[in-house]
């Protein structure tokens, strides 16, 4: 596996939230790993945060997840219209996003038909394997 390789490989692991990660290529193996300080997180109520806000009906639907670590991007390029917004009606086949990983822009495409209910990543943000990036319903 050449240099250039392995230095995007750690810029993608050092810029995740993975705090181990092993990987085989023929007779290369690299292991990364990083020190990670353990927090706990007490969340608070959201009646008890702010009592006079509306509460907000929460939908259920299919989550996109990515099936790589890489890049999340929502457009096909710098000034480009995103592929979907929230509210739009999708259908199996269409582009949703893309995911670069290693130099290689990946199109994740839409399993099912539905509406865009949540886009859960920002644009040009890291994002890991298995991490939702939006949800369709």
């Amino acid at each position: 596996m050449d240099t250039d390789k392995i230095k995007i490989i750690m810029e993608l692991f050092e810029g995740s939230d993975i705090s181990k990660m092993h990987m085989e290529d023929g007779d290369f193996k690299l292991t990364l790993e990083k020190n990670v300080e353990i927090q706990t997180v007490t969340k608070k109520n959201e009646e008890d945060v702010n009592p006079n806000k509306e509460s907000v009906e929460v939908k259920s639907g299919i989550e996109v997840k990515s099936p790589l670590v890489g890049t999340f991007y929502e457009a096909s390029g710098v000034g480009q219209p995103p592929f979907v917004s929230v509210g739009d009606e999708v259908k199996v086949g269409d582009t949703l996003c893309i995911v670069e990983a290693m130099k290689v822009m990946n199109e994740i495409k839409s399993q099912v038909n539905g509406k865009v209910q949540a886009i859960k990543v920002e644009n040009g943000e890291a994002i890991e394997y298995d991490q939702v990036l939006m949800v369709i319903e």
